[in-house]
């Protein structure tokens, strides 16, 4: 099947061709061909940057779950936990917890993304730097064990301070961490929840592309509707011009 643009060029090489005595059925054609190709190149434009937006926000989606995960995991740790679990799930903690940040700042600022869906990704980034900064006490104990925010609010890991932290107050590094899980996981889960944040920026998007869609297909089925009665036209042209030469 022929996309817009080329049904819209059979039907101007068609009307062209039998229409070569007529210069202002050529000229008219040529001028509804260029409406219908500029709306059609407009919806496919808004179709490309819907279809990035969702891309991106699926991967946030993936991110934060990732991220709520790792964090889930952190309050789950008993006193007979080893120190080398505990230091493995630190350190997944740390690289979701950057994923679902850097994810959520680059899609809040993708071009073309609604103010709201934007607003969204955006205030979800700001929530997840909050759970570690709001709080000195715990801030400082985190820096202490070696998990330091830096500038744009990644964390980093400094392993050798967390294996010391880890020797020196087993008990204090679990706890530190667990509140730190708690508090990551319910960011994570109030965005990942039916209704807002990362779920509501899907589920407009969706309705959006169903939407451009739509109109594409509408497009599609005039132009082919143009098509027909133009080439009806056409043939009604061919043979009056046969009949009043023969």
């Amino acid at each position: 099947a022929m996309n817009i643009a080329q049904l819209i060029n059979s039907n101007t090489a068609s009307s062209l061709a039998s229409s070569q005595t007529s210069t202002q059925a050529t000229t008219g054609t040529g001028t509804v061909s260029h409406a219908l190709k500029r709306v059609d190149a407009r919806i496919q434009s808004q179709l490309d940057t819907t279809g990035a937006q969702l891309s991106s926000f699926g991967k946030l989606k993936s991110a934060v779950s990732d991220a709520q995960l790792a964090a889930h995991a952190l309050s789950a740790f008993t006193s007979t936990a080893s120190t080398a679990d505990i230091k493995a799930a630190a350190s997944r903690f740390v690289a979701a917890y950057n994923t679902a940040l850097t994810t959520a700042k680059s899609t809040a600022s993708l071009p073309g993304t609604a103010t709201a869906q934007s607003s969204s990704a955006g205030r979800f980034s700001r929530d997840l730097s909050r759970t570690l900064s709001t709080n000195t006490a715990t801030l400082d104990a985190l820096k202490k064990m070696g998990i330091k925010p830096q500038a744009d609010g990644t964390l980093t890991l400094d392993t050798a301070k967390f294996d010391a932290a880890q020797k020196a107050d087993p008990a204090n590094v679990r706890a530190t961490l667990a509140k730190i899980g708690q508090w990551v996981d319910k960011a994570a889960t109030t965005e990942l929840a039916t209704g807002s944040g990362v779920s509501d920026a899907m589920a407009s998007l969706s309705q959006r592309s169903a939407a451009l869609k739509a109109q594409q297909s509408a497009m599609s089925s005039l132009v082919q509707s143009m098509t027909t009665a133009q080439n009806t036209a056409n043939s009604s042209y061919g043979l009056s011009a046969y009949n009043s030469r023969y």
